[in-house]
């Protein structure tokens, strides 16, 4: 191989397809072809949506791609008992945002149970409202302060929101990609 040019010039191409069987002459267009259109589609198909957090203002802050059905949580620090609170959610391309279950280490202000609204598990010292799956679509959240360390966690990646919009409004919804 040495010295030998691995690109081709458009005549090397047109001699060396001229030297090819007949059936690869008319698969090898239709290899490339298909190979151009559907690579976009492929990869827009591996995270067809996105959950867009947006500032109070209306502008977007975060875009992350996700699939429909895949998970993403909310964690943050309970003024009350200082230890962490994680409400984790689900996404419905048609629904929107849904809420799975949470849990805490202890019923404190605000941390109460809606009846009929999931089921009360204990484990480890642990409470878990589990089974919940209350569509919310969008929601809005007052990010609080950095004490307080609103984070999302999706896919190993940890996105503080405390520290780019404390005491802030921001709005959460999916968008489907493309639109």
């Amino acid at each position: 191989m040495r010295g030998r040019h691995i690109i081709m010039t458009a005549s090397e191409f047109v001699q060396s397809r001229n030297n090819m069987p007949g059936y690869l002459k008319t698969l090898l267009p239709i290899i490339l072809i298909s190979y151009l259109f559907f690579s976009p589609v492929i990869a827009k198909s591996r995270y067809p949506l996105s959950l867009i957090i947006e500032k109070g203002d209306g502008k977007e802050l975060i875009s992350i791609p996700i699939e429909s059905g895949e998970l993403f949580i909310i964690r943050y620090i309970h003024s009350v008992d200082i230890s962490p609170v994680y409400e984790v959610f689900y996404v419905d391309e048609k629904k929107g945002i849904i809420i799975k279950e949470t849990y805490f280490k202890m019923f404190g202000a605000g941390m109460g149970h809606w009846p009929g609204r999931g089921r009360i598990v204990e484990k480890n010292g642990w409470i878990f409202i589990k089974d919940m799956n209350i569509t919310l679509g969008e929601f809005y959240l007052r990010v609080g302060a950095p004490s307080v360390d609103h984070t999302i966690l999706i896919r190993e990646e940890e996105i503080h929101l405390s520290r780019m919009t404390p005491g802030m409004r921001v709005r959460l919804y999916i968008k489907q990609v493309g639109k």
